[in-house]
Parts: C-alpha cells; structure tokens; sequence
C-alpha cells in the first residue's frame, strides 16, 4: 500500500502533494523493503523515482546504488555484462560513501553485499574478474579504517587467492608486504592461514619467513609442511623429507594443550594437517605418531562432537560456529566461510572413508570463520 500511495503521489493521482508530503527518501526506503520481499520490479521502479527527482544529497543516494546492484546481480559467473553492471552500481556506492565519514558504514554494508553477489565467481577459472573490484573494495576499506579487521582480513586473504589462481605471483607478493603486517598486527588468529600461503607460493624471501617462525611453534610446523608441498608440486623434495615431517611433530610436541586449553583446536588442526601430509608423501610412522596423539587429547571440551560409527572408531569433529551478526536496521544475517573449508572438509572426509579399515583415529576438524556480516 505505501508503494501505491508514493507512486500515485508521484503520478500527480494523489491528494497529496510528494514534495510537501514525504522526502525523496521514502522511495529508496520502500525498495529496500520490496527487495526484502522478493519484489524486484516495486523495487526498480521506486529507485527510478528517486533518481528522477532532485533528492537532497544523503546516505539514501549510497543505499539507493546498492538496491540497483542487487537487483542486476549475476545468476551465473557466464554473465559477465551482468556482472560489471553490478559492480559499477557498488562502486558507486563506496565512492559516494569513502569521502564523508559518517557514510563509512555503506562502505561496509557494500563489501559484504558485493562478497554474496561473487559467490559464483570463486569458481577456478572466474577469480581474476574479481581483482579489479576486489582489490578496489580492499583498499577503500583501509583508507576508511573499517573497524571489522577480521572482516577486512577475510577480504585480503580472497584477493590474494584471486591474485594466485589469476598466476599473477609478483602482484601477490606485492600485496603481501602490506596484508600480511595489517593481518599480524590486527587479526593474528588469521595470520597462520596468510603464512602459509607466503610459505607454499615462495611470497616472502625465505630467510625472513625462517625468521617469522623462530619464536612460534605454529608457525614452525605451518613453514615445514608448505614448504614441503612447494618442493613437491616442482618435484623437487628433499632426500631428509622424513627428518623434517619428524622435527615438525617434535615441535607440536612443545605445545601444551593442557596447561593452555586455548591452543587446543590448533594443535588438533596442525596434527591433522601433518598426519595427512605425512601420509601423503608414505611417511606412516609420523601420521600414526600425529594420530595416536589426537586420540590421547580430551574431547571433551565446547564445540566438540563425538560419533561413535558402528564398528567402534571414532570419528571427532570439531566445529567452531562462526560468527553471524545482525544488521543496524535492515536486519539481514549473512554468512561467509573462509576460502579453505569447502576443501578442507572434502579433503577430510574422503581422507577419512579411504582409510576408515583402518585402526586409526580419524579427527576431522572443521573450523567455521567470520563471518557475519550486515547490511543497511
């Protein structure tokens, strides 16, 4: 009924008068809400209205942007045109919004949305469409300071896997010398995952990336096994590949999970992660060492299931819920996950079946990340 009362105001069809009745702000207001309900065509036509009316320049002209992106958002990673349409609609929207502070918010709220419409593009083979934008959207968020480091990071780690995947190392490597300082400094949980990843695609010289892990167990055991798989993609591992795999495990064994419960999930996930590896390169003496520890570490703990299958062995599955927070206004609750956990989880679980004959402990750890995010 409201859209009817603004667009025969609108028409001249109504007593009332739109310029002394309700502000321009009323038809962006009812597109956000007609989108909310599965109306794109109400939505279009109200923000054709506003934009036909000399409307006062506030945050509406930034939200009004961000309604048209979703409305010509890409069903598919083949529609390109559709694609670009709708990031010209969002970059609209952060140029807007990037030089007035107090519109910093729609910066935000842009970058999440922009994150659901490219969920098509992450595909092998689509992440380089995203660089430009991405890689714009990144860098407007450090210049307005975005008080979500953890969702700014989460942004940085995608650009820097579209950057890999688009085989562009040197950009990558350029990237890094300012991600991975903002990660450490900011979002340290994450900084593991960008270590690795400088690690396994030779980012960062070598001796400054042995001097990174001297001071941290984690990162020690994350340098030896991504160095290790770097070697073995170029066929070139070394004849000691067992006496590194061994020095990783002694150095997880320097970790107490009991006198710092904290570090718990991160050990089990680092133990995991060499055990596979280990038995990867049919070194089994070092993952049934890693495995013969998962077992002897308490599951009792919050967070932690325990399925026994039929036959007696146990399956433990960590799950860490991720994060969800709601909207301001709007209300919308929008979830992302890391980059990784699609591969993870496939790679565990079939790790698991072809191996499940045997009498080993199998722990799959899924570990959910940000994410949240809301909109409007």
């Amino acid at each position: 009924k409201a859209y009817e009362l603004i667009k025969s105001a609108n028409l001249g069809k109504s007593e009332f008068d739109p310029s002394e009745s309700f502000s321009p702000d009323l038809f962006v207001l009812c597109a956000e809400q007609a989108l909310k309900m599965g109306q794109p065509e109400v939505s279009e036509d109200c923000i054709q209205m506003y934009f036909k009316v000399k409307a006062p320049i506030t945050q509406f002209l930034g939200r009004a942007h961000l309604c048209r992106a979703q409305m010509c958002a890409p069903k598919s990673a083949e529609n390109l045109e559709e694609f670009e349409n709708c990031v010209t609609q969002y970059m609209k929207a952060i140029n807007f919004a990037k030089g007035e502070p107090r519109y910093y918010f729609l910066v935000y709220n842009a970058s999440v949305l922009y994150w659901q419409m490219v969920r098509p593009f992450l595909e092998p083979g689509y992440r380089h469409h995203l660089i430009p934008s991405l890689s714009q959207i990144v860098n407007v968020l450090s210049q307005t300071e975005e008080e979500d480091k953890e969702w700014h990071a989460e942004l940085m780690l995608e650009l820097l896997e579209c950057y890999l995947q688009a085989g562009r190392k040197e950009e990558a490597a350029r990237f890094c010398s300012t991600a991975a300082p903002f990660i450490k400094s900011h979002v340290p949980q994450k900084y593991r995952q960008m270590f690795s990843v400088m690690v396994r695609h030779e980012l960062m010289d070598e001796l400054q990336l042995k001097e990174e892990k001297k001071n941290s167990i984690s990162l020690s055991v994350t340098f030896y096994i991504n160095m290790l798989k770097a070697k073995a993609e170029r066929n070139d591992l070394p004849g000691d590949v067992s006496v590194i795999l061994r020095k990783a495990y002694r150095h997880l064994g320097h970790y107490n999970h009991q006198r710092f419960p904290s570090i718990r999930e991160e050990k089990m996930l680092l133990l995991f992660e060499l055990a596979r590896f280990s038995l990867t390169l049919k070194c089994m003496e070092i993952s049934s060492d890693c495995l013969s520890d998962l077992k002897k570490m308490e599951s009792k703990v919050s967070g932690f299931m325990t399925l026994l299958p039929g036959d007696g062995r146990l399956l433990t599955c960590i799950w860490t819920k991720g994060k969800e927070r709601k909207s301001s206004s709007q209300g919308l609750r929008v979830g992302t996950l890391p980059s990784f956990l699609p591969v993870f989880c496939t790679t565990a679980v079939r790790w698991c079946l072809q191996f499940y004959t045997c009498p080993f402990l199998f722990t799959f750890i899924v570990t959910t990340g940000p994410q949240h995010h809301s909109c409007f």
